[in-house]
């Protein structure tokens, strides 16, 4: 099982060492291309990569589009991004905090974001998916490809064992895992959603589908939709309520 969860995620998303040096994840042209076929909305006046990192999710979505900005708080990422769309004045890349952005309301006909959402510190996640509905056109959605715990972790404690077991060998600096995590873990000992709390300081917390319903219900957004890859990682399609 685990072997099939490296399988598929080997195409979508890949490790590498960020130009800061941080060992981070990169999306894959494989994933925006499977972000793009999942949206409702696939053309329009404006898209938005919230977290665009070096642009890679930007490839799909802009020659669909008549405008595409990216938002990312790294600099280093930002002047990447802008090196790969050199040519293509309708694309445009700015440095800075998601949650600050200052587009005016309904101008945006989709908002896509790979690999951001479990970096963000959960108290601020109101903020962003408010920042998101007041930003998107009526109509408008947001399709976000993300680590997220797609079931629920209380009513499935063993198969959230072996996902969290997983995600803590794949998923944390391999230095820290070998060094402070992996001697600590109990053999045969099933860990609950409840250790994962216990254990771990509340910004490295794994969130789940219910942890998201409930950000996005104080914005007015709902799930539409969701695509899973794995149990710990999938499309979601998002829209106003």
């Amino acid at each position: 099982m685990e072997r099939d969860w490296a399988g598929k995620l080997a195409t979508f998303i890949k490790r590498t060492i960020s130009p800061d040096g941080r060992d981070t994840y990169e999306t894959t042209r494989a994933l925006s291309e499977r972000m793009l076929e999942f949206a409702g909305v696939q053309r329009g006046e404006r898209v938005l990569d919230l977290g665009c990192g070096w642009g890679a999710s930007m490839h799909a979505f802009a020659p669909r589009f008549a405008s595409a900005l990216g938002v990312d708080l790294s600099e280093e990422n930002i002047r990447r991004a802008r090196a790969a769309f050199a040519g293509d004045t309708h694309v445009a890349f700015q440095q800075g905090r998601i949650e600050d952005l200052t587009l005016p309301a309904g101008s945006v006909d989709l908002v896509v974001s790979s690999l951001v959402l479990h970096q963000v510190v959960r108290g601020g996640w109101e903020r962003l998916f408010s920042t998101v509905a007041r930003m998107l056109r009526p109509g408008g959605e947001m399709v976000m490809a993300d680590e997220i715990i797609l079931f629920e972790p209380e009513a499935a404690p063993e198969k959230f064992n072996r996902v969290y077991r997983y995600l803590l060998a794949h998923t944390t600096p391999r230095d820290v895992y070998e060094s402070q995590i992996k001697p600590h873990l109990r053999e045969g000992y099933i860990y609950t959603w409840e250790d994962m709390k216990a254990s771990t300081p509340p910004e490295y917390w794994f969130y789940s589908i219910g942890d998201l319903d409930a950000a996005l219900e104080g914005a007015s957004l709902q799930i539409a939709d969701i695509q899973e890859i794995s149990p710990f990682f999938g499309l979601l399609r998002i829209t106003h309520r």
